[in-house]
């Protein structure tokens, strides 16, 4: 890494030729930790049928009505909601007994955000 803190290689190929220099920031740690959490809870294929549940509604939706669309035992369901919530993907609002949930919409926006500069990036590359 150079003194500015771009990404440096000081390899050689087998014909002796000296590799590219990286011509990038190397990604904030905190950053990155951010976007790992998040993508790491949208890992899961029921979490991310839950949130298209909750992405097609305009209004928050009661945990009953995501019961009744998610084929998954309520307890599975409460995990996958919970971590949903934990890693601030959805949040969730208390009405009486029942929990409505609802997408944070600045919160998956910055993912999006992450995933676009990563193909960007990438697409800059080739």
């Amino acid at each position: 890494m150079t003194d500015s803190g771009q990404m440096t290689c000081e390899c050689t190929d087998v014909d002796g030729a000296a590799c590219q220099p990286l011509r990038a920031e190397p990604l904030d740690n905190a950053r990155g930790v951010d976007l790992a959490a998040g993508f790491k809870a949208l890992g899961d294929p029921h979490r991310v049928a839950i949130l298209h549940l909750l992405a097609v509604t305009a209004e928050p939706v009661c945990v009953v009505d995501v019961e009744r669309h998610i084929d998954l035992a309520q307890s599975t369901i409460s995990h996958h909601l919970k971590t949903l919530v934990e890693a601030g993907i959805i949040s969730r609002e208390r009405r009486g007994k029942w929990s409505y949930y609802s997408i944070e919409d600045e919160r998956l926006a910055g993912l999006g955000v992450g995933i676009d500069r990563f193909v960007r990036i990438a697409a800059r590359a080739t």
